[in-house]
């Protein structure tokens, strides 16, 4: 009896991850929680009040900058040259599963990679992890519109045995508009913001080599949730026949920069010395305000431009060459870019594209110290007192870059200034952070060497 409770216990931990009972309503003993359509809207929390819960700084050290630095710095020639594209938040998601399916030590090498001090009570614990899963919840269901929006709250694993309108608490998700609906049912563009980012993340364990939810599946499905709706009892009865686990982490992040599609034209980017590709180069006249900066100690010219009312990206593009640039990333820098970004008129030029990688959650955590986890003694006593081996940890993330729908056709007059705009183009190698603008994690980075190269 004591051991059935246990592992009811371990499997909500599970969606403790992926916000299930902030959605659905229920906690792991059974009690009701607020109705998900009041905690939708609740105003955010203050910056200050969320860095209390979340280690912000490290964090982003841990899982944004360190990870960025070792894939950077690989010892294959090859690599040097390829694009990079891994998301922070996604391992963070990886790391709460991982925190409650594990022993001990690999216990306590998570909830250190999550920014927890090795003596940290439970009180704490349960504030960062409580915290994690709230971002990752509200950033999968306010970053989206419509269909959109539904989707990347079934992306998170949650809603199980819901209707997308259930989940989100919106009546009208049928909706398949692209533009976002803002408070007032209306397109937010004041301000420099044309909402558009569509964010989902997704995490689950199971045992290795049963059908599980494919990377393609996950984007195709408006909810990929049903197989882990019975993925308790299937777990525990497929651990009888079997020792290893995979571990799946995946990541999809559309965001549409606020330029106009027609202006949107085939242009040279210059991959080395030698060599370039054509690319399609999307447009930003001098009519759009930006936040900007010239970081001299970098050598690199800053960019922030806002995917919606909470994310944004920090496009970095370098004087000469890239590793400068790379040596110079810390999360004190990213600081400073956005303590110094400065608003002004420039024409920006930036390449449409879309990229997929695919990494070892192994290869991208090791250096964050979780190891023992990966090792042949390995600890999931949180679900199994026989002994497990993690066989795969896939972490696969897609980021799609495109215009806005919005196009403005009754721009109001702008005074003349005879001056010539600076011109800011994206044509050659170049690095990005997208984050959270309420807290300053990172959601995703990466550095685009090509930007033809899917």
């Amino acid at each position: 009896m004591a051991r059935e409770e246990a592992m009811v216990f371990v499997m909500y931990g599970f969606t403790y991850l992926t916000a299930l009972a902030w959605l659905t309503g229920l906690t792991a003993d059974g009690s009701v929680l607020p109705n998900p359509e009041k905690l939708l809207s609740r105003p955010l929390r203050r910056e200050q009040e969320v860095n209390q819960q979340l280690n912000t700084s490290a964090l982003n050290t841990a899982l944004a900058f360190e990870p960025y630095r070792d894939l950077a710095t690989s010892t294959a020639a090859e690599q040097q040259q390829h694009n990079i594209l891994f998301s922070p938040l996604g391992l963070a998601s990886a790391l709460v599963l991982l925190s409650r399916v594990s022993g001990a030590e690999s216990r306590s090498q998570a909830l250190q990679a999550l920014g927890l001090a090795a003596d940290a009570t439970q009180q704490s614990v349960d504030a960062t992890l409580s915290a994690l899963a709230d971002l990752q919840r509200s950033l999968a269901l306010h970053e989206g519109g419509g269909v959109q929006r539904a989707e990347s709250a079934a992306g998170t694993g949650a809603g199980i045995g819901t209707t997308p309108g259930e989940e989100t608490g919106e009546e009208d998700a049928g909706n398949t508009s692209d533009a976002y609906d803002g408070p007032e049912g209306r397109n937010d563009t004041e301000g420099g913001v044309h909402p558009g980012g569509q964010l989902r993340v997704w995490s689950s364990l199971h045992v290795d080599g049963k059908p599980s939810l494919d990377y393609n599946s996950f984007m195709l499905r408006p909810q990929p949730t049903s197989a882990f709706n019975r993925s308790f009892d299937t777990l525990m009865k497929d651990l009888e026949a079997s020792d290893k686990l995979e571990l799946t982490n995946y990541v999809h992040f559309k965001g549409r920069q606020p330029f106009e599609r027609r202006h949107t034209v085939p242009r040279s980017f210059q991959l080395n010395a030698t060599a370039s590709v054509d690319v399609a180069m999307m447009l930003g006249d001098d009519s759009l305000e930006a936040m900007m900066l010239y970081d001299t100690n970098c050598s690199a010219t800053v960019v922030r431009l806002a995917h919606s009312e909470r994310l944004a990206s920090l496009l970095l593009l370098p004087k000469a060459e890239l590793q400068p640039l790379e040596d110079c990333l810390s999360d004190a820098r990213m600081s400073f870019w956005r303590s110094n970004l400065k608003p002004g008129r420039a024409e920006i030029r930036f390449p449409k594209f879309q990229l997929r990688k695919s990494y070892s959650l192994e290869s991208l955590l090791r250096k964050s110290g979780v190891s023992s986890v990966f090792s042949h003694l390995a600890d999931f006593s949180g679900i199994s007192q026989k002994t497990l081996k993690l066989a795969k940890a896939p972490h696969e993330v897609m980021l799609e870059v495109e215009e806005t729908e919005y196009e403005d056709r009754g721009r109001p007059d702008i005074m003349l200034d005879f001056s010539v705009p600076p011109r800011i183009t994206f044509n050659r190698p170049f690095m990005l952070i997208i984050y959270d603008d309420l807290t300053g994690l990172v959601l995703l980075m990466g550095r685009i060497i090509d930007p033809t190269d899917v």
